[in-house]
């Protein structure tokens, strides 16, 4: 080897040591900073090709107690845990005990016919139009974790519903609703619980030792990390206290969900596995949705990506694939106010190769500002300019990628010349139309009790000491009236969710719809 050659072989030999050390530091930098000794942080794990090249640990798992986090503690992953309850679906369908073709009523009978049919697969890709849960107990004023509720509470819920959110397959929204009902459903099938279930098929021999379900939130979990969020100057415990599950629930490690992506990149559950778990869901349109099997596939500046995140409480999760380059990045986090999806692409970012560049469009001209109502959904989107042109959604800040067009993080916003306006999300094409925004309104038209058609609750809506208007539900004695603000005709936001005046043929108000981005038009109608 002449002395050339073995210059550069140990220049490249020291290239490839300096590199991790350089990827762990970046780590440092984005998680050691923000976890300090006093506040909870988060856990991390990196493998390339199946082998871990980084570990590591930030904050606390325990503040009450003084115990630091390790790349050990167990965390509760949130709606990443969605992909187990989804492969336990498959693998029931490799069984040949369901097809996921079917109607869920085959073995869900006490929801009701909505007309058409709702598949498996429908719910697994989350374009079923079953509303979620959480958003109709947060209208009766028993939002997610303020009491305990199990997967039966969510079948009752789901089964007095009347109307779907839509018809089957024609758009995609997000409903914990979805696997809820499929963990009922697993159970029902194969004769256990999904907890059982996913022990035996995927976590004992997949080896993930120290993965299983939080289907009881009373029982003991030792080096389990306690939740957090922040109030005033400091941070209060924010645990789950619900049993429900197959929608979150999974308590795990970074290494034992790297074993996991690992394990479906390998196709380790048996061939075509992974291609099943990536199929994306197809509208009725035709249009190709990013979500999959508990699987969201999309790319991340320019590279192919296989990723999910998950909030439940205080907990924040990211799990991501990076096929094409061998990359696996998970990221459990105890504080309520992490960004996991921020946080782990940005670890991501250390190790991939490729990456296209940021986005570095200067906008001109007018700032596109305004009110804006889906066609789809008939929910209002104020987007907000300040004086400099800047544009945000509910102070989060909008970033201009090209003439017109804005992003924030996976959503795209398109500002036509006609001034209406196109959000591109999770594949969809949704119109938003300009709609004239109203300050005041006479409050003597709306005020009076209206009682659910699908809910065995009612909602008040009475004259504010403002002169406004504010809204109570009958479902929860106690809770204070909020303010209801006027954004267009009719149409008046709050923190219950958006509420929309119908009026009969006569003009006289005579029912509201109450929604949110998961339950569209929850019916009340007038009573007095």
């Amino acid at each position: 080897m002449t002395r050339l050659a073995v210059i550069l072989a140990i220049s490249t030999s020291l290239l490839a040591a300096a590199a991790p050390a350089q990827q762990a530091d970046g780590i440092d930098k984005l998680l050691a900073g923000p976890s300090a000794n006093a506040a909870p942080g988060c856990a991390v794990g990196v493998s390339r090709d199946g082998k871990v090249v980084a570990e590591r640990a930030y904050g606390m798992a325990d503040i009450e107690h003084g115990i630091p986090a390790t790349p050990q503690s167990i965390y509760e992953a949130g709606s990443v845990s969605k992909q187990f309850t989804a492969a336990a679906l498959l693998l029931l369908a490799r069984d040949g005990k369901l097809k996921l073709s079917d109607d869920i009523r085959t073995y869900l009978p006490e929801l009701q016919d909505y007309g058409a049919p709702v598949t498996i697969r429908h719910m697994i890709q989350h374009i079923s139009g079953l509303r979620d849960w959480g958003a109709v107990a947060a209208m009766e004023g028993w939002p997610r974790n303020s009491r305990s509720a199990n997967n039966q509470d969510v079948l009752a819920i789901a089964a007095r519903q009347a109307k779907l959110n839509f018809a089957p397959g024609s758009h995609y929204s997000y409903s914990n609703s979805n696997y809820n009902l499929a963990a009922i459903l697993v159970s029902r099938v194969s004769g256990e619980s999904l907890a059982d279930f996913t022990r035996k098929r995927i976590f004992e021999p997949l080896g993930m030792g120290t993965t299983h379900w939080r289907d009881s939130y009373q029982r003991l979990v030792p080096g389990r990390a306690t939740a957090y969020a922040r109030e005033g100057g400091g941070y209060v415990i924010d645990q789950p206290i619900e049993d429900a599950y197959g929608n979150g629930g999974l308590l795990t490690t970074v290494k034992d969900l790297l074993i996991w992506n690992d394990a479906l990149q390998a196709d380790k559950l048996g061939a075509g596995f992974r291609d099943e778990m990536e199929q994306v869901g197809v509208l009725t349109d035709g249009t190709h949705i990013t979500y999959a099997s508990g699987l969201m596939v999309s790319t991340h500046r320019g590279v192919r990506e296989v990723a999910h995140s998950g909030s439940t409480g205080g907990y924040r999760a990211w799990l991501a694939r990076y096929p094409a380059q061998g990359l696996s990045i998970a990221l459990l986090c105890n504080g309520a106010d992490s960004n996991p999806i921020t946080i782990g692409r940005s670890i991501a970012d250390l190790y991939l190769s490729g990456l296209a560049p940021l986005p570095a469009y200067k906008p001109s001209g007018p700032a596109p500002s305004g009110l804006f109502v889906s066609a789809a959904s008939g929910l209002p989107l104020r987007i907000k300019a300040d004086a400099d042109g800047r544009l945000s959604i509910n102070n989060s800040p909008l970033t201009p990628v090209a003439k017109g067009r804005w992003r924030l993080q996976d959503t795209d916003y398109l500002f036509g010349k006609d001034g209406n306006l196109i959000v591109e999300a999770n594949g969809e094409k949704l119109p938003y139309r300009r709609v004239e925004q109203v300050e005041t309104t006479d409050p003597a038209p709306y005020a009076g009790r209206y009682c659910g058609t699908d809910n065995p609750f009612c909602m008040l809506i009475t004259k504010a000491a403002d002169g406004g208007l504010a809204i109570t539900t009958t479902g929860r004695l106690g809770l204070a009236a909020q303010p209801l603000k006027p954004a267009a005709a009719d149409l008046f936001t709050s923190g219950a969710g958006t509420v929309r005046f119908l009026r009969a043929g006569s003009g006289r108000v005579n029912a509201l719809h109450l929604g949110d981005s998961r339950a569209w038009a929850v019916e009340f109608v007038r009573v007095e």
